[in-house]
């Protein structure tokens, strides 16, 4: 198992940023695309 990198070495994104004022968004990974979509509860939720 490779060692694990202090927190502040992990990257962080604003949902702001990704969003850009928008309510969903799509994110290509290995070919399959996902959404991610602000909930009207303000949550997160990513599907296939």
């Amino acid at each position: 198992m490779p060692p694990k990198r202090p927190t502040e070495a992990i990257p962080m994104l604003s949902s702001k940023d990704l969003f850009g004022g928008e309510k969903e968004i799509r994110i290509v990974h290995r070919d399959q695309i996902y959404c991610l979509r602000i909930t009207r509860e303000n949550k997160l939720i990513l599907t296939k």
